[in-house]
């Protein structure tokens, strides 16, 4: 280095630029830069003639329009529009699928129903291909369901003042209050929907064989054969609607129906549960009050078998009123000749029709709403007798010559020296039960009466719930 010259190093001049100078450089070139942009896309505008406002369009619509108005890459405008359109917000795209319809039902009650029950788990019942079995049966019951829930000739123990009472209730009213009964029972024991549909098929249709363009024989009825032809249109709507795959599937929905008033002892969830609502229905149309769902106390055999508290509290009264006054009184053509008929052993052989007459003529008065004891299906009417007489024995009034399980029994006696055998249906009540003493029930009796002697029960049969 020291044989050489020195190099001089020459530099640029250098300025002095603060941080403050260098941002508000950089935000001018950020704001050329987006203005240049939408000029691009002002310009393409212009040049479409499209409106410069935010149109609804579907997704097919708004793809198509892209495709054929989209710029080249190449190009600042198409750059322009691709880098707009990354941070542009999603412009609102309507569904493509058709808004869904309501059907066309006539009545308002109906409307609301679909709009309240059906329309919220639409898509659910759909998927199942629940929807048009459900809808068939509301059109059906739309148009034809305004007809009494409660027709003529409904079987030959029905009791005629509630059958009056309810004949006022159409059988829409009647049905759609059973399926919201349902979705009761249904959401009370159940936390998923697998078997809502289900549940209101079975309500909505539990008694539309009392249309009257459904029953057969010239317009004659029989309760015991409505449920038997409920079964029998809601089996053939399914096939129309879904075939033999829907018939499969929704079986257990139509033997409900078939079966909601016979006694069935085989578990069924959506029997006991249509059987239940079927029953708060009519209770609340009979009282005009809202009931509770109820659950009944059950015996071994599973039958509702604990009399409920009005019975025990009332079964006095009931004995008193209704059939104290018939005690020796003669009233039939055919033996025994009365309603009730004492003996001098101390007990009081009473028909057990008439004292259930009595029980029900005292919940009309009282205004009562237990449907049990309303129920004219032979099951049910059983089941009713035999409440009656589990509060006769709750009392211990009742002697012996009845069985377990059993409301009344046949009896033997002698009249005028001839024995009779099973001449008498009767629960035997001991006389202590009425009001009148033994001896001035004793004194009523006439010469034919008197003649009935020697009083055994006839242990051959009884009659069971």
């Amino acid at each position: 280095m020291r044989g050489k010259k020195a190099v001089k190093m020459k530099y640029l001049p250098q300025v002095a630029i603060s941080w403050e100078t260098a941002a508000a450089f950089s935000l001018s070139c950020f704001a050329l830069g987006a203005a240049l942009c939408a000029l691009a896309l002002r310009r393409g505008r212009e040049k479409r003639g499209e409106p410069a406002v935010v149109e609804f369009m579907t997704a097919g619509k708004r793809k198509s329009a892209q495709n054929q108005n989209a710029a080249p890459s190449g190009t600042i405008e198409g750059l322009a529009r691709n880098l707009w359109l990354k941070n542009k917000p999603e412009i609102p795209v309507l569904s493509d699928s058709q808004p869904t319809d309501t059907p066309p039902f006539m009545h308002l009650q109906t409307r609301v129903f679909w709009a309240e029950e059906i329309e919220p788990n639409r898509r659910l019942l759909e998927k199942r291909g629940e929807l048009p079995v459900i809808e068939k049966i509301l059109l059906a019951l739309d148009e034809h369901g305004i007809c009494s829930s409660v027709v003529s000739g409904d079987g030959k123990s029905a009791f005629e003042p509630t059958a009056r009472r309810f004949s006022r209730v159409t059988l829409l009213d009647h049905s759609l209050r059973v399926a919201r009964r349902m979705k009761e029972a249904h959401d009370a024991i159940y936390t998923e929907r697998i078997l809502y549909g289900k549940h209101l098929i079975a309500a909505l249709a539990h008694d539309i064989g009392k249309m009257e363009h459904l029953r057969q024989g010239e317009g004659r009825y029989v309760k015991d054969d409505h449920a038997a032809a409920s079964a029998r249109t809601l089996n053939k709507w399914i096939m129309e609607c879904g075939g033999e795959k829907s018939a499969l599937e929704l079986r257990t929905a139509v033997d409900a129906v078939r079966n909601h008033h016979r006694n069935v002892h085989t578990p069924d969830s959506i029997l006991e549960n249509l059987k239940r609502a079927d029953t708060a229905a009519r209770e609340e149309e009979f009282s005009g009050r809202r009931k509770n769902l109820r659950t009944p106390t059950v015996s071994r055999d599973g039958e509702d078998a604990e009399p409920p508290e009005w019975l025990l509290r009332d079964i006095p009264r009931i004995l008193n009123d209704h059939v104290g006054p018939v005690v020796n009184t003669a009233s039939l053509e055919k033996h025994p000749f009365a309603r009730a008929i004492s003996s001098t052993n101390g007990i009081v052989y009473t028909d057990p029709h008439y004292l259930f007459d009595g029980v029900r003529e005292h919940m009309e008065r009282e205004e009562i709403a237990d449907m049990r004891f309303f129920d004219s299906s032979r099951p049910g009417e059983l089941r009713a007798k035999l409440l009656v007489t589990n509060s006769l024995k709750s009392r211990n009034w009742v002697g012996e010559g009845v069985r377990e399980g059993f409301y009344a029994a046949f009896w033997n006696y002698e009249y005028e020296g001839k024995k009779i055998r099973k001449g008498g249906f009767w629960i035997p009540v001991f006389a202590e039960a009425f009001d009148i003493p033994l001896a001035e029930l004793e004194k009523r009796k006439n010469a034919e009466l008197r003649r009935v002697t020697s009083v055994e029960p006839c242990l051959a049969r009884g009659r069971k719930k």
